[in-house]
Formats: C-alpha cells, structure tokens, sequence
C-alpha cells in the first residue's frame, strides 16, 4: 500500500528569509552603512559577502484576498545568489570588522597587520596609508569619515579613504574594543580592566575607569552618560561615565553574551539568564541601588544567549542554543517566532540601520537575512 504524506508547511520564516550555507562557524556580521551589503566573518577568517538587495523581496510576493482582506505570501521562484568569498582567509577572527564609508568595511589582516578595506562586492584591498602595527580593535566614525583604530595601548582616527593616521594616543592600557558615542565625540576604549574615555576633536583623555570582568562588548547609552557590556564571567557591566565609576550586575546564569541600551523602549536589556533580562532607564542597577527591572519576553527552560535591540521599535530579537530566534517587545510579554530551532546556536544576530532586515549567523555555517514586510508590525 502506498502512503502518501503531505508536502511540509512552509513556516514564516521560509517564506520572509534567505539563506545560505557557508560551510564554517560564522563568527561576526555586519550591515554597511546603506543597506546594501552584508559581510559574515568566518571562524577561519575568510569574509563571505551578501547582497542584501532582494529581487523577490517578501514586500513583492504579498498578495491580499479581494474578499476577506487576509494577507499571504508566496514562496520564491528562483534562486538565490551564492554569496562572494574573500580570495583566502584574510581578516583578523579576534577583530570583528566595522563600517567605511557609505558602501564599504575595513577589517584587521592578521598577516600583514595593516588595515584592509572591502567594497560591497567582496573585493579586498591593503589601505595603503595604514600603519603597520597590529590592528587590536575598530569602530566607525560615519560623520567625520573617520575610523578609530587600537594597535595595542595605541588610538587612533584615520582617514577613510587611504587609512592616513589624522591624531592619535597612547594610553597606559591596550585596547580590545572601541565603542563611539552617538555624537561622535567621544570613544570608550576597554581594555586590562581599564576603559578609557576620549574626547575625539583632540585625541585627549577625559577619565579612565577601572572595570573588572572580561567584556564582550561596549555600548553607549543614547544619553551618553552610561556605557553597558556582556561579560564571560557570567556578569553584565554597567560605567557611569559622569561619575568615573564602575559596577557589575553579577549572578546571571550563564555567560552575558550581548548587552544593548534601547533608544526606543528607553531601556537596557542583556542576555545570559532564562528570559530577556532589562532595566529602565535611568532608573538602572547600580551601587546599593536595585534599579527598576521590566520583563520581556515569557521565561522558559532555555537560556537568553543573544539579543539584538531594533534601531527603530521598542523591539529586540533573542535567540536561544537551539537556533530558536524569537522577536519580542521590550518590557512586554509578546512574543512572534520568526525561526525554529535548527540545533544549532546562534552566534551574531544584526538589524540592518532601516529595521527591515534581521541577520542570523550560526555555528552551523548558516547565514539567513529575514525581511520583515512593512506592514508587518502596524
């Protein structure tokens, strides 16, 4: 007897997302400044390259029923793309790389040790004006054209084009990670449980904060009195700037691998515990202070470990060690499923600067961009 079974349910996420295998752990993503272009850093170091222009984009394929007003969307018809690979593994895997320009990235070469920039089409060039010194963090500059760059205890603001070192300065701790404020004009400098804040019309040093725990990350707060970070150590670091001062919100349990301020919802949230974890703003943590909490999201048996703050709505994307990625609101308990777990982790989740596209990498090589239609959250 033969037994026919039916076709498998297409699930939202099939019909929103595009997805490639890239057949190695992606370790890092980031949009370009216009949208166009995605880079996934790979655990080898190679860079694969994405556009991130859709021909058959959800938006295209809604159909709305002239009866019942009831939206679907159908599924694609052709092909995707295949993503663009860099020549050989040529980025620094301890670097993640940062925005140039409007199109571009620029990334740390690990074997030259000069600054290296690559267009939105994957071609990769040695910027020819870049110091020679082993490149220890980055961050971008947008307004000024500028990027700041760490080689060891080293700052410094280089030109976009060329990579032409404009100021610098040495400060008695090495440098893993540069975080710039929203106005630009100053950039938190971490590293040796020490951060830095500098002013960056003049390349001076404002304060220097000591901060314990081994950060993963450096955000300011949109009133750019705090700064906030994940930590291994199974903590969350908060830096009152103003004050000169550092606290740990400690006792999570597992490691707090993302922690983000949320302009839009006027809060902080954090991952590491068994729901997305958050405080108001100002009302945060600190000192003998408990801060006023808010819940996002339902608590369940699986660990928080990724979030990612939207740039435009008080939303946040969360993923799980399954692959499980959920969209939640900050400080509610509504939740959307926008992919199932695959039993792969996720390790880099990214919002495009727009919203309208949410960038997944994963341990399993995966690489999916979600393109929510633009009536889906009204």
């Amino acid at each position: 007897m033969t037994q026919h079974k039916p076709p498998q349910a297409m699930t939202l996420f099939d019909l929103i997302a595009r997805t490639w295998d890239l057949n190695t752990e992606v370790r890092a993503l980031q949009f370009n400044a216009k949208s166009t272009s995605l880079v996934a850093q790979l655990a080898d170091g190679q860079l694969a390259f994405v556009s991130v222009k859709d021909t058959e984009s959800p938006d295209s394929r809604v159909r709305v029923e002239a009866d019942t007003g009831r939206a679907s969307i159908r599924p694609r018809s052709k092909p995707l793309p295949p993503p663009v690979f860099s020549e050989a593994p040529v980025a620094h895997t301890a670097v993640p790389p940062c925005r140039l320009g409007e199109q571009g990235f620029a990334f740390a070469h690990p074997e030259t040790k000069v600054l290296w920039r690559a267009t939105a089409r994957g071609q990769t060039l040695a910027m020819s004006a870049a110091r020679g010194d082993a490149v220890t963090a980055l961050a971008t500059l947008s307004r000024s054209r500028q990027v700041a760059v760490a080689h060891g205890n080293r700052v410094g603001l280089v030109a976009e084009d060329g990579g032409a070192e404009r100021a610098s300065i040495e400060l008695d701790h090495d440098v893993t990670r540069i975080a710039v404020s929203g106005d630009e004009a100053l950039l938190a400098c971490w590293g040796a449980g020490q951060v830095s804040i500098i002013r960056a019309v003049d390349m001076e040093c404002q304060a220097q904060i000591a901060c314990e725990g081994e950060v993963l990350g450096l955000e300011w707060s949109p009133c750019q009195r705090w700064l906030v970070s994940g930590c291994a150590d199974n903590a969350a670091l908060l830096v009152d700037v103003a004050a000169g001062t550092s606290d740990r919100i400690v006792d999570f349990p597992a490691p707090v691998l993302s922690a983000q301020f949320s302009d839009k919802a006027n809060a902080v949230i954090a991952s590491g515990a068994f729901r997305v974890v958050g405080w108001s703003l100002p009302d945060l943590p600190f000192g003998d202070h408990s801060g006023a909490p808010i819940e996002t999201g339902k608590p369940g048996l699986t660990i928080v470990e990724r979030v990612a703050v939207h740039p435009k709505r008080d939303l946040c994307a969360v993923s799980y060690g399954t692959g499980l990625v959920m969209l939640c609101r900050i400080g509610h308990p509504h939740e959307m499923l926008v992919r199932e777990g695959t039993g792969a982790a996720v390790n880099a989740l990214a919002w495009s600067d727009d919203g309208a596209h949410l960038a997944i990498g994963g341990k399993d090589g995966s690489l999916s961009i979600a393109t929510f239609p633009k009536n889906m959250f009204k």
